[in-house]
């Protein structure tokens, strides 16, 4: 009797031991994250030029830091995704994330990975959802629709290195109840003329 009561006595500091060393996202945070994971994005060019994004999946994940910077677990939502090359280089659709929601530190991180036809938003860092709360969202209106809460994110190439790509995105227009709404290149934009449910 001594011995089980020693087990479960074990188990339980186990999981009491797990559970505090995991970060999960609040409702708040999930909140950003406007995608069940089965949509299809129609974008149209101001060129009248179309592509479309085919969502596969929204993954709930737990993942873990470097442990040489700590050693707790933290939630991440993802969305992955088929999209047209970016690059002439290859010919198709490729497999790949679209977005993540996660938070590994006090503030959770959106991370936009937006690949499209010709286009390709070089963001190297995540945006920080503390970081918005200073932004007043803006109101947007696309030849599509009209949006009431969109934040328009610049590039990340504060180094110099992308902005001379053709596929180079300047800004992305996000919206938080509907997700990338349009986005600019040099000298085209590109805009979600559709989102549709499977």
């Amino acid at each position: 009797m001594l011995q089980k009561a020693f087990l479960f006595f074990n188990i339980v500091c186990v999981m009491l031991m797990l559970a505090s060393c995991t970060i999960r996202l609040s409702q708040k945070d999930a909140s950003w994250m406007p995608y069940q994971g089965t949509e299809t994005l129609v974008f149209r060019s101001n060129t009248g030029e179309t592509d479309t994004i085919f969502f596969l999946s929204r993954d709930t994940m737990w993942k873990y830091p470097n442990p040489y910077f700590g050693n707790k677990r933290y939630e991440i939502v993802q969305i992955i995704c088929n999209h047209t090359s970016p690059t002439s280089l290859q010919q198709g659709y490729l497999k790949d994330e679209f977005v993540a929601l996660g938070k590994r530190k006090k503030s959770a991180e959106l991370k936009i990975s937006l690949a499209a036809k010709d286009a390709w938003y070089y963001r190297l860092r995540g945006i920080k959802l503390d970081s918005l709360k200073k932004i007043q969202p803006v109101n947007f209106k696309t030849q599509y629709g009209e949006y009431n809460d969109v934040y328009v994110f610049d590039d990340d190439d504060w180094m110099g290195n992308f902005h001379l790509r053709s596929n180079y995105i300047t800004k992305l227009y996000w919206s938080k109840s509907h997700g990338v709404i349009r986005y600019d290149k040099k000298y085209v934009y590109w805009e979600l003329e559709k989102k549709l449910l499977q």
